[in-house]
């Protein structure tokens, strides 16, 4: 029996906080919370770790990112609206999808996220097995709780239907053609997706941290035909469905082309919501589509920096609150300081959920349970994660209060009050994930280290593998932005 001691501890969004509070944990899972008198006279014998002045609390839920351990802004290529941003990807080669990983894995251990959801990404290799075979491994190793989505996409690559890519590609130069043609598919075709998916969970069955989930890309990026047999094998083998909804003002002006009753309304026909489901972004879903979503149960997973920085706007996070919508975040690898410091994002999410009207009083634990019971929802984890009961997995997190209470802070100040208004990532001290430390402030530099290093290399040599494929990449961009701004 271990036993992690605190000067205060919260486990779960609807519970009281308990001074000189303590966590029981044993065979990684959560054993008995209380006061540390209490499990002190209970467990006499067991080991303790003493935390001193931090609050102890569940682990943060990153609920989508994508394996990205360094940001566009490092690799390159700034900020831009997200179709030409999309775009400009193709001018870079592919970089290792292991050392990214990894250095995403480590840096969200160190700010608090003791499990995430691993959105649908390819570096398009032409051998996206491997890709996401080496994202596998860096989670299994850094020991981050993940739901790891098998991602799929068959169309939309270049420009969205209805429009003809065909006809768009042949109006490129050259040298974008010849990029174009020279680029192998991104993923898997569907019958092969449906047995990646099989051979994946039958390898990992019973495994304590990783998931598998579906990762259809997106209304637009999936075709009718494969949304039904995705749903279908989803709901048989009992996993869950992520996807891309609403991002951009393009993304929403499609899909009123190709569902005008509705996206989710359409998905609904497919059968998608026969299983669990939760979607990122739903920037732009008008009141429909938040009726909808509530009706459904959709889990939305806001991305506010990444929303903001890619000229997208902020999220109807208000909106969807009173309708009912349950909302978790994820930082995208997009967050607005370029780096994982979710606390920093969760903060900014709550701001943006503020609307006049709302009630304040309750905004704080509203809050934390975006971050942890939610997320823990999205990823379709919500009976094993996001609070700390007895009987759950012993993901927890323990944040130093020392930079929260600065020079001064009032006795009768609430502790969570004050985390989520000035915590940060740099305060966390303790990072548990199935009942063992994955991180420990101080004592995990050198792996940081050197997980930076590989990662930096691995990215220079993808640079160094297509030394003319910028410009190239730049002509599709400017022609993808013509496209786009002709259309909207």
């Amino acid at each position: 029996m271990h036993i992690l001691e605190a000067a205060f501890l919260i486990t779960d969004a609807d519970a009281p906080v308990i001074e000189n509070g303590a966590v029981a944990v044993e065979h990684g899972r959560v054993v008995e919370t209380g006061s540390v008198d209490h499990l002190r006279r209970l467990y006499p014998d067991s080991t303790r770790t003493l935390l001193g002045d931090a609050l102890i609390l569940p682990g943060f839920v990153n609920a989508h990112q994508h394996g990205r351990g360094l940001s566009q802004i490092q690799l390159g290529y700034p900020d831009d609206a997200l179709e030409p941003w999309i775009a400009r990807r193709r001018g870079r080669g592919s970089p290792d999808s292991y050392a990214l990983t990894r250095l995403a894995a480590l840096e969200m251990l160190a700010n608090g996220v003791t499990a995430t959801l691993h959105a649908n990404y390819s570096y398009a290799t032409g051998d996206y097995e491997a890709e996401l075979r080496g994202s596998i491994r860096a989670y299994e190793e850094t020991g981050l709780r993940a739901t790891i989505c098998v991602g799929y996409a068959d169309r939309g690559g270049l420009v969205y239907p209805p429009a003809d890519e065909a006809a768009f590609a042949a109006g490129l130069s050259h040298d974008a053609r010849s990029l174009l043609q020279a680029a192998p598919p991104a993923y898997l075709p569907l019958p092969e997706t449906l047995d990646l998916m099989a051979r994946l969970r039958a390898e990992y069955r019973g495994h304590p941290t990783l998931r598998f989930a579906y990762g259809p890309a997106g209304p637009q990026w999936v075709s009718d035909e494969a949304w039904r047999a995705l749903a279908r094998d989803a709901a048989e083998i009992g996993v869950g469905l992520h996807f891309h909804l609403l991002e951009s003002p393009v993304q929403s002006a499609c899909a009123g082309r190709l569902y005008p009753g509705g996206s989710l309304a359409h998905l609904k026909t497919l059968g998608v919501f026969t299983a669990p489901a939760s979607a990122a972004h739903f920037v732009h879903a008008g009141p429909r589509d938040i009726a909808d979503a509530a009706r459904l149960g959709l889990v939305v997973v806001t991305n506010p920096g990444s929303n903001m920085r890619l000229f997208n706007g902020g999220p109807p996070l208000g909106a969807m609150l009173d309708a009912g919508v349950e909302l978790a975040l994820g930082t995208d690898n997009c967050a607005l300081d370029d780096n994982e410091d979710y606390l920093s994002e969760l903060r900014l999410g709550g701001l943006l959920m503020r609307r006049p009207g709302a009630d304040a009083k309750h905004a704080a634990r509203r809050l934390l349970r975006t971050g942890t019971e939610a997320g823990a929802a999205a990823a379709f984890l919500k009976e094993e994660i996001g609070a700390l009961r007895p009987g759950m997995k012993a993901d927890l997190i323990a944040l130093d209060l020392a930079n929260v209470r600065g020079a001064y802070l009032e006795a009768e100040a609430d502790v969570l009050d004050a985390v989520l208004a000035r915590g940060c990532g740099r305060d966390i001290a303790l990072t548990m994930v199935e009942g063992q430390v994955c991180y420990r402030r101080g004592a995990s530099s050198e792996q940081l280290d050197a997980a930076r290093t590989d990662a930096a290399v691995t990215a220079m040599r993808a640079r160094s593998r297509h030394p003319t494929a910028s410009s190239a990449a730049e002509t599709i961009v400017d022609a993808v932005r013509k496209h786009y701004a002709a259309e909207t």
